[in-house]
């Protein structure tokens, strides 16, 4: 029976550690949920024809590949409003005095996190 309880622990134990998290920060206007396709840009459209929803991340181990990130944040960023989301590695904004990169993607021995930016185009 301990052997049992045992195996069960390990799997458990396993299971979490391959889990992959997302999240989500509202830092604009609200919409209904998007039923389409959530595009992934390189950039932001240059027309500012687009608000801005929130900041999606995703993060995960050497077991989530970066298509399972990205797949969570696009579903997560739908469920909130958006139709795209922005991953641009170069993109800074100034807030306050800090530096913020925002849109990055970083590997970390066996972690992995994406950061994106959250928008709405506009037609």
């Amino acid at each position: 029976m301990r052997s049992i309880h045992l195996v069960v622990l390990l799997l458990l134990a396993f299971f979490v550690a391959g889990c992959a998290t997302v999240r989500f920060t509202q830092t604009g206007e609200t919409f209904p949920a998007h039923n389409g396709p959530v595009k992934i840009l390189k950039a932001m459209p240059p027309d500012g024809t687009y608000a801005e929803v929130g900041w999606v991340s995703a993060d995960g181990d050497f077991n989530n590949p970066w298509s399972e990130l990205l797949g969570m944040m696009q579903k997560e960023a739908a469920n909130r409003g958006a139709n795209a989301i922005v991953i641009e590695e170069k993109f800074t904004t100034q807030m306050d005095t800090t530096q913020v990169n925002m849109g990055t993607a970083n590997q970390s021995g066996e972690t992995r996190s994406v950061t994106a930016v959250a928008i709405r185009l506009t037609p």
